[in-house]
């Protein structure tokens, strides 16, 4: 059976309400359970990023963020959907969004830092694991690849 849900994906510009309810998505789903809060670094480095969140009747469901790593490489960060519409295929539309949002822009590479787990879910996108595993927010990640069209 396909629980595919279609979500609009719309830019959350810092400071904006979806950006406000994007950063509580990315707390509850990131953050608590590892027993931390969004720091202030996390919240200044938000300011070097294009945000996104999808958007379900009205209700934030999904976020991710992008940071330019140089003129070709982007890194995609705080991927975060709502418990409830994982199997909905909203991550899924919300990293073809931002790959088709960095080739508009000019980058050739999206970089992601996949928690140990969830690499999978950007296998399944296209993207290759490099390297061995290591830790970042208290937990191990892999670091994950994919060239964009």
């Amino acid at each position: 059976m396909d629980r595919s849900t279609t979500v609009l994906i719309f830019e959350a510009p810092l400071g904006s309400g979806l950006y406000r309810d994007a950063l509580r998505l990315r707390e509850h789903i990131l953050r608590r359970p590892l027993g931390l809060t969004v720091s202030a670094e996390e919240l200044a480095d938000d300011t070097m990023r294009q945000h996104f969140c999808a958007v379900d009747c009205g209700v934030v469901v999904g976020t991710v963020s992008l940071r330019p790593l140089d003129e070709t490489t982007l890194h995609l960060k705080q991927m975060a959907v709502a418990e409830q519409k994982r199997d909905a295929r909203v991550g899924s539309q919300l990293v073809t969004h931002a790959e088709h949002w960095g080739a508009s822009a000019g980058f050739r590479l999206m970089v992601a830092h996949a928690r140990v787990g969830a690499e999978g879910f950007y296998l399944k996108q296209g993207y290759a694991q490099e390297g061995d595993a290591f830790f970042e927010q208290t937990i191990p990640h892999v670091r994950v690849t994919k060239r964009l069209a």
